[in-house]
């Protein structure tokens, strides 16, 4: 679930918040405010997207925190310890060639930490979904 304010607000697009499911697009006639932006945003395929991280090292993922990818700079949106996987997992925006760049780099209290990129949720039910 995205954290509003966070994960989300009012200066990013439902693209680059992973919530592309909540815009109805079809049927291609249907007009809505907003639509030739999201339209230009979809089709250019560039900007950023919301990727989760599973830090490999000891440390906690918080908000604000860099993350250094190869094609750019990004940001953690929302980040904490998860009980289930032993290890700091979070949200971050990236910029959207870096979404399958596999690990990352996240500065954490001055240190470059790694990380990987994974696909959310991490947990579901009590299972994790992720590679540890």
């Amino acid at each position: 679930m995205n954290l509003y304010g966070n994960d989300m607000d009012e200066t990013t697009q439902p693209l680059e918040s992973a919530l592309a499911w909540t815009v109805a697009f079809d049927p291609a006639e249907r007009e809505f405010i907003g639509r030739t932006a999201l339209e230009g945003a979809r089709g250019h395929g560039g900007g950023r997207c919301l990727v989760g991280l599973v830090l490999g090292d000891r440390a906690v993922m918080r908000a604000h925190q860099r993350v250094i990818t190869p094609a750019g700079v990004g940001e953690v949106t929302s980040g904490t310890f998860s009980p289930t996987l032993a290890r700091s997992i979070a949200l971050a925006r990236v910029p959207a060639a870096a979404a399958d760049a596999g690990s990352v780099q996240v500065e954490v209290r001055g240190k470059l930490l790694s990380a990987r990129i994974v696909r959310p949720p991490f947990v579901r039910h009590g299972r994790t979904l992720v590679e540890i």
